[in-house]
């Protein structure tokens, strides 16, 4: 949608249990659209997306996380956290069907929201200057931690995270990465979408790169250097795709 929007063309991608895929590419690329596509904010075909071979591409964005899906899109205030609500408020938008500590019978508990933020708060040293503040209140990395940790505490079967520490400061930075790797090391599946390739290295199993809308085969790390993704950012796959349809 829109005049600077990027179709998706041909895009097959598999995240399996236990392991971290990440997908590189410059921004604009369509990293968006794929994150909207797979989180259910922009529905596909039915088809087109499958959680352990169950079809949720025209599913909401709460059935995917009934499924065991979470989401960690690019823009925390705004998008991943309403400014003006607090955070255990903030914590019942996105939970409510998957956390029956803030739900009961159609109830709002607003007491197990808050203690539910206060964890996140304590386990990812979430800085803050008063108990619930609004998320507005909160620094740029102390926001993201919350959020991140806000998904990761349910232990989600798929975690798929956009930018996971744009903006965010060394410290925040180390923590959110070594919270993703651990979460893979408990058998999720974590699919991280980043423009950082020192990031990506750090905690990616298998590379793809995204350029024009269109990715490259995901492949271990250990086999790709920084040139080669160089390469598929601009847009060397693409080429390959063409040659392939075309002899087709």
């Amino acid at each position: 949608d829109g005049a600077f929007g990027v179709a998706l063309q041909d895009i097959s991608l598999a995240v399996g249990a236990g392991e971290i895929v990440a997908i590189a590419g410059v921004a604009g690329n369509g990293q968006g659209e794929f994150f909207d596509a797979v989180s259910g904010e922009q529905p596909v075909a039915a088809g087109m997306v499958l959680l352990d071979g169950v079809a949720l591409g025209r599913a909401s964005i709460t059935a995917r996380r009934k499924a065991g899906a979470a989401f960690v899109p690019e823009e925390r205030l705004g998008h991943g956290a309403v400014p003006t609500m607090t955070l255990s408020q903030n914590m019942i938008l996105s939970r409510h069907a998957v956390d029956p500590a803030l739900v009961a019978s159609g109830v709002l508990k607003p007491d197990g929201a808050r203690e539910a933020a206060e964890r996140i708060i304590k386990a990812f040293d979430v800085r803050k200057g008063k108990p619930d503040p609004e998320a507005r209140a909160l620094s740029g990395g102390n926001l993201q931690k919350y959020v991140v940790g806000r998904e990761l505490e349910l232990k989600p079967r798929l975690l798929v995270i956009n930018q996971p520490t744009w903006g965010v400061d060394a410290g925040a930075a180390a923590a959110i990465r070594q919270a993703l790797i651990d979460l893979a090391q408990s058998g999720s599946a974590v699919l991280v979408i980043s423009q950082d390739l020192d990031e990506i290295f750090e905690v990616a199993d298998r590379i793809a790169v995204i350029s024009r809308g269109q990715l490259s085969e995901a492949r271990p790390a250990q086999d790709m250097s920084r040139e080669e993704i160089g390469l598929l950012m601009a847009g060397a796959h693409e080429n390959r795709k063409g040659q392939a349809h075309h002899a087709a």
